[in-house]
């Protein structure tokens, strides 16, 4: 026996339930990864349910969802709110090449563009299983064991903290299984089940899981009964050592410095979320001595003993208070703390050490790796550009501090790495200005981002003039110690620093907004002392910008022109990177260029979609008034007989069943027909019905009056349109 069809508005609460469940895969991704752009995935959830509601054919339906993903993609990876002819060919270029590499095995080589189409590919099969499972099946729950099984294994294993989500789950879940299951008794029963009643039948199965749910996530937790399995389970993993099976290091904060290089493999395990309004870099520690191989901290650092709760400087910095929360997944030796910070203000009244020559804070009596969460105050520094371009070297000379320490270089440091700063700097007469044209100098001359195939340098080979001449390619090390030491070359006071970059934004399962800071994010970067402003940072490192605020009081060309350079280049990149258009013919070119504003309109053909779009559902969903008509004009070019009349029939079923009233097949030709004359008048269905029953069943298409069934057909066809 056939299903029943479900009413729109259930399997629109159907629908809204089960993207929730979906979702509950996504939140733990976002979480724990790089994943970005999770809102466009939802909006293609909605899009495609809403399409399933309208119920509109395959065709339609898929080409919507064709032209979301190609404008998804379009805005993810190429930044562009409309779709570009020119990039749709590179992007099914790309879907080419990464077709080969599948069907190859090359599964790591594929691009992330086609791994973010195969993601929609998969959010599209879920969704029509989901589809499939409440329409046919009518059951969940596999679905919902699987999500159960899926969060809670991350739960167990990874930092994720499902204790929120799992209740949302669970609620949910047995909500939409509890709908469901009532819908299929009443479907196996015969009853009729209307939205309504079908409120009121589960109100009382939402009414005690969520009553459940809530408590349960309210009450007391007992401590478990046996060990946590956990930490032995990855020790056998090795998921705990420091170092890869190949003998890389991980990536990841590490106090020791004195030997630099190498490659690393990355390590996306959490360290800590940060909590605040815009990106910080998160500062540890700074060293100072470079001895042709790594860092030192060869002054011994003076210390000073700082409480919680209270200012940390006599004179803190002035301006607009910001606060941060960190929530450690896993201690750290000192604190991480944005520029500009003045209070550590939580929790209170415990001691702090601040040892001032290396910058660093830490917790006394070991408490680092108890204390799993604390709050901070800062005041962002900004500098002013006029005030940062009038200090020139001769200003050093008036400076109080000591800074000869952070002057200092190896005595076999080759002299080509001095003649090489000398060179970037010879033209500049600002601090400030040398400081930017070394910060800039890796950027223009063919130094590469890379973490593997890094060298260590020999035993007698310098670091920084093994990347500066040799390499040119390496991660933040090499470049943050080569800007210190040629910095240092021109006798500019230049300290190396270590921390975290800013991380990645992500939403937390309540919706609030963190910066997830891994090991991958571990970092190092520069401080410049720079007369009358003091220690400012900077950022050598390719793919990486620090978050430092200028205000650019006067006109600045050079500055302007480097703006112009960041904001187009990205774009000159990606034009590269698109397929060569072939010369069109001299007469299209004589018309484009005459016709170049048409060409460069926009606007006028995402309209002209839209009316097409629109102006085709309009026609579509008015199908039930316009294609009966077309339909016996149609019709009436063939000759009587049984092909016609077969034809006719099964048109008038179907031009019934788009004006709401569908045959049931457990309902005789003969009751339906009952049926129809009782909505539109007298005895035409009948006629139809017993003319179609005696050729079908009977056999007897020779004694039909054909004329005046076609009289009666047309009669009946048309006043289904009224």
């Amino acid at each position: 026996m056939k299903r029943s069809k479900l009413d729109w508005k259930v399997l629109l609460f159907l629908y809204a339930l089960s993207s929730v469940l979906l979702w509950e895969w996504f939140i733990p991704i976002v979480d724990l990864t790089d994943f970005g752009h999770p809102s466009l995935f939802i909006i293609y959830l909605v899009l495609f349910f809403a399409l399933t509601l309208l119920q509109l054919p395959w065709w339609i339906s898929g080409t919507v969802q064709i032209l979301y993903v190609v404008w998804a993609i379009h805005y993810m990876y190429f930044n562009k709110l409309w779709i570009s002819i020119a990039v749709t060919g590179y992007i099914l270029q790309d879907v080419q090449q990464n077709v080969l590499l599948l069907f190859q095995g090359n599964l790591g080589e594929l691009s992330n563009l086609f791994r973010t189409l195969l993601l929609f590919v998969l959010v599209w099969m879920i969704a029509y299983l989901l589809r499939h499972w409440i329409e046919v099946r009518r059951s969940m729950m596999m679905f919902f064991g699987f999500t159960i099984i899926f969060v809670a294994l991350l739960d167990t294993f990874t930092p994720y903290d499902a204790t929120s989500s799992i209740v949302r789950i669970m609620i949910v879940g047995l909500v939409i299984v509890g709908c469901l299951t009532i819908i299929k008794l009443s479907g196996d029963e015969g009853l009729s089940l209307r939205p309504k009643r079908l409120l009121l039948l589960s109100l009382p199965v939402v009414l005690i899981v969520v009553s459940i749910g809530l408590l349960s996530r309210n009450a007391p937790v007992y401590p478990p009964a046996w060990p946590d399995p956990v930490p032995f389970l990855l020790s056998l993993s090795g998921a705990e050592d420091n170092v890869s099976d190949n003998g890389q290091a991980r990536a990841g904060y590490d106090p020791d410095d004195t030997q630099l290089g190498g490659a690393f493999v990355q390590n996306n395990q959490l360290v800590f979320e940060a909590s605040v309004d815009e990106r910080q870099y998160w500062r540890i520690e700074t060293k100072d001595t470079y001895t042709s191989k790594g860092w030192i901290q060869d002054k011994e650092s003076d210390k000073e003993l700082l409480d919680t709760g209270e200012d940390l400087w006599n004179n803190p910095a002035e301006g607009e208070v910001l606060h941060a929360t960190l929530d450690f997944a896993e201690p750290l030796p000192f604190l991480a703390t944005p520029y500009g910070t003045t209070k550590i203000s939580s929790p209170e009244g415990l001691n702090l050490m601040h040892e001032m020559t290396t910058n660093r804070l830490y917790l006394l009596m070991g408490l680092q790796e108890k204390i799993e969460q604390y709050e901070m105050e800062f005041v962002e520094p900004t500098y002013i550009l006029s005030d940062l371009q009038k200090t020139e070297m001769v200003n050093y000379e008036t400076v109080p501090e000591d800074l000869n320490s952070y002057v200092q270089l190896p005595e076999e440091l080759p002299e080509r790495v001095k003649e090489l700063a000398l060179s970037i700097t010879e033209n500049e007469t600002a601090v400030y200005d040398k400081v930017k044209a070394i910060e800039q100098y890796f950027k223009k001359n063919g130094f590469v981002y890379e973490t593997q195939n890094v060298p260590v340098p020999d035993e007698e080979q310098d670091y920084v003039d093994q990347f500066l001449f040799d390499t040119k390619k390496g991660y933040c090390d090499n470049f943050s110690t080569s800007m210190a030491v040629m910095l240092r070359s021109v006798d500019i006071p230049t300290r190396w620093v270590k921390g975290f970059a800013p991380g990645e934004m992500a939403y937390k399962a309540s919706g609030k907004s963190v910066y997830r800071v891994t090991n991958d994010e571990a970092h190092s970067w520069v401080e410049v002392y720079i007369p009358e402003i003091g220690w400012m940072p900077f950022e050598p490192t390719l793919g990486f910008t620090h978050p430092t605020e200028i205000e650019f009081d006067i006109p600045n060309e050079s500055s302007e022109e480097e703006e112009i350079k960041k904001t187009v280049k990205p774009e000159v990149e990606k034009e590269k990177e698109l397929p060569k258009k072939t010369k069109g013919s001299p007469a299209f070119d004589a018309f484009k260029q005459k016709y170049v504003w048409l060409f460069s309109q926009w606007w006028i053909y995402v309209s002209l979609f839209v009316l097409i779009v629109g102006a085709s559902l309009i026609v579509y969903s008015k199908r039930s008034n316009w294609l009966p008509k077309w339909r016996i004009k149609q019709l009436r070019k063939l000759p009587n007989g049984r092909a016609k009349f077969e034809q006719q029939f099964t048109q008038l079923l179907q031009q019934l069943a788009r004006t709401g009233l569908p045959k049931d097949t457990a309902m005789t030709l003969s009751n339906y027909a009952k049926l129809v004359d009782e909505r539109y008048g007298g005895d035409r269905m009948a006629v139809l019905t017993n003319a179609y029953e005696t050729g079908i069943y009977g056999n007897d298409w020779e004694t039909q009056e054909w004329d005046k069934l076609n009289k009666v057909w047309e009669d009946l066809i048309i006043s289904t349109t009224c």
